[in-house]
């Protein structure tokens, strides 16, 4: 499915669903806790805050500017203890950028983001799916982000936070001293949860990425 972008107002819309959200106790009240310091880390970033929708969905918009990995990395560590599946868009927003959320606006990357959760609405295990204009772009990103979710799947809440302390503070004696534990085993968790590669990944998409978007400027 095609949509009309503008290419040089380019948003991420993302549309999350929180899985089996009835047998989650207080999914509502963890989703919205959750969000509150998502929007916190990328206030400068936003286009629309991410915000609980009719119950069990969340959506926010992001500038096209955003590295988009480790936003979907931070939303699942902010919602730790909720499964979700993720749709993604990258296009424009036309309508709606004087109002306050995401679910008053509209315009492609909104179609696109709903395109991509579609596809991924059978799954009963945590996902995520792009879609956007280029097709081969995106098609790329999803293969790459089938490996990133089957390794965080894996992950322990000790082995989220550790991961997270460790990217904010920059070494494990910081990270460490936040968690209340040894560097050691702040270093353990993170080799446990495989870390390094799902960093190395997230830098390639990050890269790959812009070349194709800065491609797309020029044509």
């Amino acid at each position: 499915m095609k949509f009309i972008t503008d290419r040089q107002q380019q948003h991420y819309v993302i549309t999350a669903d929180i899985i089996h959200s009835r047998r989650r106790q207080n999914a509502a009240a963890r989703a919205e806790a959750g969000l509150a310091a998502l929007n916190d880390r990328y206030r400068d970033q936003l286009t629309a805050p991410f915000t609980l929708y009719r119950g069990d969905e969340i959506q926010g918009a992001l500038c096209g500017s955003v590295d988009i990995a480790r936003v979907l990395r931070h939303l699942r560590y902010h919602c730790l203890g909720l499964m979700l599946r993720v749709g993604v868009g990258r296009g424009a927003i036309t309508g709606g950028l004087d109002k306050e959320y995401a679910w008053q606006m509209d315009g492609s990357a909104f179609h696109y983001s709903r395109e991509a959760l579609e596809k991924i609405k059978k799954k009963r295990e945590p996902a995520t799916r792009f879609a956007g204009e280029d097709e081969e772009l995106w098609s790329t990103v999803n293969a790459f982000c089938s490996l990133i979710d089957s390794i965080e799947s894996r992950w322990s809440a000790k082995q989220w936070q550790a991961v997270d302390a460790y990217e904010r503070r920059g070494t494990f004696e910081a990270a460490a001293l936040e968690l209340g534990i040894s560097p050691q085993n702040a270093a353990k968790r993170c080799q446990a949860a495989g870390w390094k590669a799902v960093a190395e990944a997230e830098r390639f998409l990050k890269a790959y990425i812009s070349r194709h978007i800065s491609k797309e400027c020029l044509g």
